[in-house]
């Protein structure tokens, strides 16, 4: 199978039962995925036990799959609710963290080689101190936008917004990032912009 297929092509493959496109599936967003997990759990073990599943479930239900039009936003949208009914299947995790408003971990200082680099700057520790005192919610929001470098669109789909909500939530949290760092507008996009992976 050549590399330059694309996700649309490995999927329909994968509907008609190609392991290989499967394990492709696999191989190519597992990173990401996996990224985006560990923001939800925060626990290795527990991040690998949903991916498998969600590739499992998809292995399995192959020939009954809907068509998508993004596999990206397909498999991390699947991703979270996969995360989600863990979280409700194991008792240590709290009622509160189930909401949606304190589970998701954006870390700067580990996650992006501009701050890798910067670290001990003081530009790059006030945006990292600034992200931490984000909400959950606005935290997912940035990730996916300026991380996964998703379109508003998409971005409702997985956390379940309408696009005019997704598009306030983004505006106070970038407001929100804006008011802690006492900074313009303009260089806050340029320093949300330059830790992008």
């Amino acid at each position: 199978m050549e590399k330059s297929i694309d996700d649309i092509e490995l999927w329909n493959l994968l509907k008609k039962g190609d392991k290989v496109a499967l394990d492709m599936i696999y191989t190519r967003h597992f990173n990401s995925l996996f990224q985006y997990g560990m923001r939800m759990l925060q626990d290795e073990d527990a991040v690998h036990d949903c991916l498998q599943n969600l590739f499992v479930k998809l292995w399995v239900k192959h020939s009954t799959l809907a068509e998508v039009t993004s596999l990206r936003n397909y498999l991390i949208s699947s991703l979270r609710n996969g995360i989600t009914n863990y979280r409700l299947s194991e008792s240590k995790y709290d009622t509160v963290e189930l909401n949606g408003e304190d589970h998701f971990d954006l870390k700067f200082t580990v996650e992006s080689d501009f701050i890798k680099k910067e670290e001990h700057s003081e530009k790059s520790m006030k945006l990292s101190a600034a992200m931490n005192k984000l909400t959950a919610r606005q935290k997912e929001i940035i990730y996916l936008k300026y991380f996964e470098e998703m379109e508003y669109a998409e971005i409702a789909e997985i956390m379940d917004l309408t696009i005019k909500g997704t598009y306030k939530l983004s505006a106070r949290a970038l407001e929100a990032l804006r008011q802690i760092l006492n900074i313009d507008n303009a260089l806050l996009l340029a320093m949300l912009l330059s830790v992008r992976k």
